[in-house]
């Protein structure tokens, strides 16, 4: 994970800032990841503490510590698998009033701020606007839909994109590549939309063949099919993976169109049934799927109904390439 990050351009600001001693008050770092959200933000805080590299025994004791959110400078909000509430924000507070134990600087760190709701963000604005010298915030979120404006005018900005397919694998080989095969780490990275996360959470949940099959049900059934499929895929757990899985199939069957079977190589999936797509559909609707995905995966993010957003993205597909 680490190796990841370090190749960000929210790693390389940071790194700039803590080494010229001009560090902002407050950080955003936005991190669609929720699973490896707060592992990111341990990282980044470690930085700000200088001692991400742990070339001397204080700073792997420091690291550790952060690593274990129990350094006495760098505090995290709030509990693990809980959202921040008010009772936080007085507790963030207080601690802002005591002075650094160890050193010059304290870190507060807040993982997954876009749940926290108003009143607790506007509890938080005079804090972030003008923080107690030695005071850095450092908020992490998925997304900055439901954060304040306010809160957003007073932190600077950081955001990781999406990853490349091929470091995602070599994470995951690093990570599981005692446990899995290649290939299908392979197929779990080419699916997981530039989230590490998402292609953890395919590894592992087991639920990769699954989804896969009803990814190809959709894109291969007919507008009279559409909502009986729809219907019997449910609401999975795993909506993003699966518009992934939707939007490598349209691509890969893209590459097809175009290029012909000799692009065969450059596919992402190793699947027969590619062959099926490329052929339904035209070239024009394969580049519309993916316009059309980007907004219903937009559309998740509001809290919309899968089946309904599902359905009426794939029927969109279909009228298109009717047309």
């Amino acid at each position: 994970m680490q190796t990841l990050l370090t190749k960000t351009n929210a790693y390389t600001l940071l790194q700039r800032e803590t080494l010229n001693g001009k560090n902002s008050h407050a950080y955003l770092l936005l991190f669609d990841d929720a699973r490896n959200l707060r592992e990111a933000l341990k990282y980044f805080a470690k930085v700000l503490l200088s001692c991400e590299n742990e070339q001397t025994e204080e700073e792997k004791r420091v690291s550790r510590l952060i690593d274990a959110e129990s350094f006495s400078d760098c505090l995290f909000y709030p509990e693990i698998g809980k959202k921040l509430a008010v009772e936080d924000a007085d507790s963030i507070k207080e601690e802002c009033l005591l002075r650094p134990v160890e050193g010059k600087r304290k870190v507060i760190v807040v993982s997954g701020f876009e749940t926290a709701n108003a009143p607790t963000q506007n509890k938080l604005l005079k804090l972030l606007e003008e923080p107690p010298e030695g005071v850095i915030f450092l908020l992490g979120a998925i997304h900055s839909f439901n954060i304040l404006t306010t809160v957003l005018s007073r932190t600077k900005k950081m955001e990781i994109l999406s990853f490349e397919t091929q470091e995602i694998e070599d994470c995951l080989l690093r990570i599981y590549g005692d446990k899995y095969d290649r290939e299908t780490i392979s197929l779990c990275a080419a699916a997981s939309n530039g989230s590490l996360g998402g292609a953890q959470n395919i590894l592992e949940g087991g639920y990769f063949k699954a989804l896969m099959e009803n990814a190809f049900a959709l894109t291969l059934c007919s507008r009279h099919a559409l909502p009986s499929i729809v219907k019997q895929i449910g609401e999975t757990k795993h909506p993003k993976e699966l518009f992934s899985l939707l939007r490598l199939i349209y691509r890969d069957a893209l590459v097809l169109k175009t290029q012909g079977t000799k692009a065969r190589r450059k596919l992402l999936l190793k699947k027969n049934e590619i062959l099926d797509v490329s052929q339904k559909y035209s070239e024009r609707a394969l580049l519309f799927a993916q316009e059309c995905i980007s907004k219903s995966e937009l559309e998740l993010t509001f809290n919309a109904n899968l089946p309904q957003c599902l359905e009426l993205c794939i029927a969109k597909i279909l009228r298109e390439n009717k047309e």
